[in-house]
């Protein structure tokens, strides 16, 4: 089946269109955002579920499995061209009565250090079955006492478990200050984001990185002789049952699987306000029509178990409905009793009834004759538990890092533009950027979307207008800074000035009466935006290109871009040539200069996947050659104003596609501008054109 397209959604809006806010509703703007993308995701949903009802045979579960898979090696990123030798150090052996934990460190990729406990039962050699546990994302990693606990009894029931320090929790802090000996960012989802939303810039997914090592923690399970690699499974909680739930139907080495406090829908928790970690918000899955009861279906008929909390903040209600989705799958497969939900009458963790349910399902099916195993009274401090000699793998060796391999693969992917010389190049040049720019975007058709209030203010001279002048602004069209500086200038200038609000600025910034929440909303949106397939800004250049020509009295028109709207105002005018005069304030410089800087404060709603291995932003402004283009005060990544050398340095190349097109005076940059000179320059700029 295909996804969803934005014809079946507008088809669907005009058949049953209460999935969406009512004009009553739509016309309150701090409701807005929320009701327009919750009903999106509504439908998206409905789709999915008439699609997952039409499996009626194994086959079309082979199919669905196939689909699933092709769709997360999209979604996750490429992995690594090639498997690297481990090189696995043993670094020391803590003996315990019936087992015994094995401190071993190896490298998943060239010097990525992967702080390992192997816990192993004694007094026989093996081989035995063998569990991977991904911890979630507790702060301590590995060494989280009730994670702690559950390896214990899985090698008291006669079982090797493999569990290790996740990327940014534990002895892995990828960003660590050695100045202060300290994390730069955060340990664990702190960190995460800074590298998930990297990640996304190179058309990756944090969640790559994590299944990758649980790919390579499974090879190293099978190096060992007292492992019998036809027995190996996977457990995970919190976070680290989201590994599970994505990684399981995607690796046929697995024979059983358990995932706990994670299950749901993507729909159920964003109803729920669990805005999520970056590795677990996949671009486009919604779209793709993949949520958790395909990704767990794909894993059928292997032997399945389900772990809810009733009182978990993970939707108890969706786990139980996702649930019944998968029972159909493994019903189909004669496997109904290869699947089970375990609740517990308890909050979000891995408590002892959910490990008892666990260590007796995986040894249900993989060691039917293990010996009983017993909760343990106590469990070992952190510090026991180390590999490294100093705490942290950043100062005890010269390792690798997720933002150095980022780093890495953007210089190897970005493209490497020579300056267009002549008039055929510069239009296939202009036409790849302008199609690039649609596809990353997905901007779609470029007119006004039902649902969406666009409003707006009208700014009149006295006399008649030279032409029509719209300014959109991050902080609103009401903003008497943006009066100030930006409109009250293009009056002078002789404009009629247009102020419009996109989604989730100024007046329909988001304001939820009686919801208290500790995220920025735009953040939230901008990560709903990549499930559905439609990244948040290009959803704002449709605003702009939508709502424009019902406001303007022009053909053409001058089009003004405050701070992140600069991009939004950028991207536009790339693929519109009714923009025939564009001016940024405050936008972002490059989109590499994000990857470099792990302290980027960019609003995460101008990020766009795998924008660095398309273009950057001095490709948009020479995509504009020869239309006119004021720069004033470019940012860098940390919003803050950019040195003019180091402008000029960025944006050269663009001013040189201006020279080679004749048009040298219309490509325009200041720096470090006070608000005063802004309304002076941008008035001389205004007055000096027509349209």
């Amino acid at each position: 089946p295909n996804p969803i397209t934005r014809g079946e959604f507008l088809v669907a809006l005009a058949a049953g269109g209460a999935a969406l806010a009512s004009p009553a509703v739509a016309h309150d703007g701090g409701r807005m955002m929320w009701d327009f993308m919750t009903g999106y995701i509504r439908l998206l949903d409905q789709k999915r579920r008439e699609r997952f009802d039409a499996i009626e045979t194994p086959e079309d579960l082979d199919a669905l499995r196939s689909k699933v898979r092709s769709r997360l090696k999209e979604m996750w990123g490429p992995f690594p061209k090639e498997k690297t030798p481990l090189n696995p150090q043993r670094l020391g052996v803590i003996e315990r009565e019936g087992y015994r934990i094995e401190k071993i460190i190896y490298e998943s990729r060239p010097r990525l250090f992967v702080p390992v406990n192997l816990y192993r039962p004694t007094g026989a050699d093996g081989p035995f079955p063998a569990t991977i546990f991904p911890p979630g994302h507790a702060a301590a990693g590995k060494a989280f006492p009730d994670y702690q606990k559950f390896c214990i009894r899985m090698a008291q029931s006669g079982f090797v478990v493999l569990i290790w320090d996740p990327i940014s929790q534990g002895e892995r802090v990828q960003l660590w200050n050695a100045k202060d000996d300290s994390p730069l960012a955060g340990i664990g989802t702190g960190e995460h984001s800074v590298l998930g939303r990297q990640c996304y810039l190179l058309g990756l997914n944090l969640m790559q990185y994590r299944v990758w090592e649980s790919i390579r923690a499974i090879d190293y399970l099978e190096s060992r002789s007292d492992v019998d690699a036809g027995r190996i499974a996977m457990a995970g909680n919190s976070g680290g049952g989201m590994e599970t739930l994505q990684f399981a139907g995607f690796e046929d080495r697995l024979q059983a699987a358990v995932s706990t406090c994670a299950v749901a829908t993507f729909r159920a928790k964003t109803e729920a306000l669990l805005i999520a970690d970056p590795e677990q918000i996949l671009h486009g899955t919604l779209r793709h029509g993949i949520d958790h009861p395909e990704l767990l279906a794909s894993f059928g008929p292997r032997p399945l178990m389900i772990g809810a909390a009733i009182r978990d903040y993970v939707p108890i209600a969706a786990a139980r409905s996702t649930y019944q989705e998968v029972d159909k799958a493994y019903r189909l497969l004669n496997a109904s009793e290869k699947l089970v939900l375990q609740e517990t009458d308890d909050t979000h963790g891995l408590n002892r009834e959910l490990r008892d349910a666990a260590v007796r399902w995986l040894s249900r099916w993989l060691n039917p004759d293990a010996p009983k195993s017993e909760e343990p009274l106590a469990v070992l401090p952190e510090e026991d538990l180390r590999c490294t000699s100093t705490g942290q793998v950043a100062t005890s060796f010269d390792p690798s890092s997720v933002l150095t391999l980022n780093q890495a693969y953007a210089e190897q992917t970005a493209p490497q533009r020579s300056v267009p010389k002549t008039a055929d190049e510069y239009t296939v040049f202009r036409s790849e950027i302008r199609r690039r720019v649609q596809n990353i975007t997905r901007v779609g058709p470029l007119k006004r979307e039902t649902g969406v209030l666009v409003p707006d203010r009208v700014f009149d001279t006295a006399d008649f207008p030279k032409g029509d002048a719209i300014v959109v602004s991050d902080s609103g069209k009401d903003d008497p800074l943006i009066r100030r500086s930006v409109i009250d200038p293009l009056i002078a200038a002789g404009y009629r000035v247009i102020g419009i609000d996109l989604r989730g600025w100024g007046a329909t910034k988001p304001a939820l009466e009686g919801y208290q929440v500790r995220f920025d909303w735009d953040d939230f949106f901008a990560y709903r935006s990549l499930e559905i397939g439609r990244p948040l800004l290009g959803q704002r250049m449709r605003d702009l290109l939508g709502a424009a020509p019902s406001r303007t009295t022009h053909r053409t028109w001058i089009v003004v871009g405050v701070g992140a709207a600069a991009l939004v105002a950028l991207h536009a005018a790339v693929i519109d040539p009714r923009i025939d005069r564009l001016v940024t304030v405050g936008g972002l410089l490059s989109y590499r200069s994000l990857i470099d800087d792990p302290l980027a404060t960019e609003p995460f709603s101008s990020y766009l996947p795998g924008v660095v291995r398309a273009y950057d932003i001095r490709d948009l402004y020479a995509a504009l050659a020869p239309r006119q283009v004021l720069v004033v005060n470019p940012m860098s990544s940390r919003r803050r104003p950019a040195g003019r050398v180091h402008a000029w340095e960025q944006l050269d190349w663009a001013s040189r596609v201006y020279e080679l097109n004749g048009a040298a005076d219309s490509f325009r940059l200041e720096t470090k501008i006070s608000s005063l000179q802004m309304r002076q320059t941008l008035e001389a700029w205004a007055g000096a054109v027509t349209c």
